[in-house]
């Protein structure tokens, strides 16, 4: 039936014991070639189809006012992205009521198991609001991390909270360390009375903070620019700068500044630095900035100094490992300007909602401290934040940092009516 392989008169020729070991070494080197290559484009294929379903539910879930394949070159970039939400809350946005966020996860195989990561968080907000948009004297907003026992560090080297920079001359919005923020304000009132369109887009997870800024500022005036089209938001929103600068996270040397915290250099100039701080960390100084704020810190060489001048009362309230290791002495400005100021509120410890200030008063609440002023025509809200622990340090000192805080900020922006708080 089949005619025998043999030595030159076979079907195939032989070349010899091992030129045969070759060519069947080939041959299955070819097969599994196939056998690798269908496995490689059948995984090609899969991760296609997850990138294209990806891009099809960021579109869906963020309402399309931002662009997928962006939302998935963040952090590295991801082939599968799925819902973030948790609870009732499905993690989509929707055109129909603000405010509104769509929040999304990408899956990353670890050991054949799916892990879910922060991908992008897409929030929009409008201006005025019955709910404040700006909450001070929150302790989840405490500045510095604790540090544990034996390290070499300080714990007022570096802040967690950085201050937010402005986006160009800050008429655009500001930005964080993984997020930016873009301020579309209406030529005129629009839906249920809308002035501005507050957009936020976000990286809450990234490992690529410098890389991902640009484009997360990209999608947010993306998303800006057409949620206000949706909502009939007139604006022109200004151009985004070619430099977005890490926010400033390390307090240095007060010295002589130029940034926000310059106001406080000027006044130790002048006045007995025994008990104030002496680092900083501010933001650029913008004539549009809807915000600016100045950390303060008393460093670890500063609070060995003053701590033995204390009182023996004072000494027996404080413990000093615990000002060195867990909790500083420190002093947070924040200053809202326009439509801001009116969308404050303090988070006072053991409430159980924050306070909202009223643009045109001032007072104590809790940590805060806050006052207000008319800028341009617009009200502007001051606060200042200082925890017990080091208020009880300042004493009358602290009244006199408001004041020179307020003074600054009133000559610098033409503003005017200061309203302070009463001393004690």
């Amino acid at each position: 039936m089949f005619e025998p392989l043999e030595p030159g008169g076979g079907v195939l020729p032989d070349w010899g014991r091992w030129r045969n070991a070759a060519n069947l070494l080939l041959c299955t080197a070819g097969a599994v070639g196939v056998a690798l290559g269908g496995w490689a484009l059948s995984d090609t294929y899969r991760t296609h189809q997850d990138r294209e379903a990806s891009r099809t539910l960021i579109t869906r879930a963020c309402a399309g006012l931002v662009d997928a394949g962006t939302v998935m070159e963040l952090d590295g970039g991801a082939d599968r992205v799925v819902l973030g939400g948790e609870g009732p809350d499905p993690g989509t946005v929707g055109l129909d009521a603000l405010p509104g966020r769509c929040v999304l996860h990408r899956l990353e195989d670890r050991d054949g198991r799916d892990l879910r990561l922060s991908q992008f968080t897409l929030t929009l907000q409008a201006l005025p609001r019955e709910r404040a948009l700006h909450t001070v004297g929150d302790s989840r907003q405490e500045p510095f991390s604790t540090l544990r026992l034996g390290s070499r560090d300080e714990v007022t080297a570096r802040t967690r909270t950085p201050g937010r920079p402005p986006l160009g001359d800050g008429r655009l919005g500001d930005y964080g360390p993984a997020d930016v923020t873009v301020v579309a304000r209406c030529e005129q009132p629009a839906l249920d009375g809308m002035t501005s369109l507050v957009v936020t887009a976000a990286a809450p997870g990234t490992r690529q903070e410098a890389g991902d800024r640009p484009r997360l500022a990209r999608l947010a005036r993306q998303a800006a620019e057409r949620a206000a089209a949706e909502f009939g938001c007139r604006t022109r929103l200004p151009g985004l700068p070619e430099r977005l600068p890490a926010p400033v996270a390390e307090l240095g040397p007060v010295g002589e500044r130029s940034d926000s915290c310059a106001w406080y250099a000027a006044h130790v100039r002048t006045a007995d630095s025994g008990r104030l701080p002496d680092r900083a960390a501010g933001v650029p100084l913008t004539g549009g900035a809807r915000e600016e704020s100045c950390l303060l810190a008393v460093g670890r060489e500063a609070t060995e100094r003053v701590f033995p001048t204390l009182s023996p009362d004072e000494r027996a309230r404080l413990d000093l490992n615990g000002i060195l290791w867990t909790s500083p002495w420190w002093v947070r400005t924040r200053t809202y300007y326009g439509e801001d100021a009116a969308a404050v509120a303090v988070e006072v410890r053991g409430t159980h909602s924050p306070d909202p200030l009223v643009p045109g008063r001032a007072g104590r609440l809790g940590d805060v401290l806050h006052g207000s002023m008319t800028c341009d025509g617009r009200p502007a809200t001051l606060t200042m934040t200082v925890p017990y622990r080091y208020r009880s340090v300042l004493g009358p000192r602290l009244d006199e940092l408001f004041k020179a805080y307020a003074t600054d900020a009133a000559t610098r922006r033409g503003c005017t009516g200061p309203v302070l708080p009463a001393a004690q």
